[in-house]
């Protein structure tokens, strides 16, 4: 009678990984992450590196956009960027201005957005003009919603800045329920626009960081031999 050899099953990537480092399982995770990560980058860099041409993302420091005569302030060289530049890093940049500008900017605009709520629409004809209902989307009334006076007492009470009902009146009038967006807002979408039809993917946080330390490294002027 032949003896019989017990089949080892083949060990999974948490089991190697645990054998390698001793890890839990918490540690695989984070690891797996990482290296998902580190993949996904690669190839958004190779995606970038077909449609430009070019060896690696980290030349694109080697490639900035012409900027015309006329272009004396940094603000005139971010709106001729914003829609002639073909510079991945240079759209990168920009967003990531934006970014912090959009989540620091405050207005009675951005307050007014994030707290005023529905209210009677007895409330709009006593402070404001009511020839202007036509104006105003049919969303901001609610028979049963809060008074429009006692909201802005609430508000002011943890706004940073001081709102009045006139203030509430004008921007109802500008803007739908969740229809604000500010201008920092404004632009950071459209540099997210403009990066994705550049290049075909939408930007996020920890992409524009890998470009921004990319380029950083020192690689052969894009007049160099290349090894390929």
């Amino acid at each position: 009678m032949e003896a019989t050899t017990a089949t080892v099953p083949p060990r999974t990537n948490l089991e190697r990984f645990q054998a390698a480092t001793n890890g839990s399982i918490a540690d695989y995770q984070a690891w797996a992450s990482q290296v998902g990560r580190k993949m996904h980058i690669g190839n958004l860099d190779r995606t970038i590196c077909e449609r430009m041409g070019i060896y690696t993302v980290a030349h694109l420091a080697q490639l900035p956009t012409p900027l015309p005569d006329g272009i004396d302030t940094e603000e005139q060289e971010h709106s001729y960027l914003l829609e002639h530049s073909t510079n991945p890093l240079e759209l990168a940049r920009m967003w990531q201005t934006a970014r912090f500008d959009a989540e620091m900017h405050l207005s009675i605009e951005v307050v007014l957005s994030m707290h005023l709520r529905p209210f009677p629409k007895e409330n709009f004809e006593r402070w404001g003009d009511r020839n202007c209902l036509g104006d105003v989307s049919k969303s901001w009334f609610k028979k049963t919603g809060l008074e429009l006076d006692v909201q802005i007492q609430e508000i002011l009470e943890i706004a940073p800045v001081p709102v009045s009902i006139e203030d509430a009146i004008a921007f109802v009038k500008s803007w739908k329920p969740n229809g604000y967006v500010s201008p920092p807002a404004w632009l950071q979408a459209r540099i997210e626009e403009r990066f994705q039809s550049l290049t075909g993917f939408r930007i996020k946080d920890y992409y524009a960081e890998h470009l921004m330390r990319s380029a950083l490294i020192n690689h052969p002027a894009l007049t160099d031999d290349v090894p390929f």
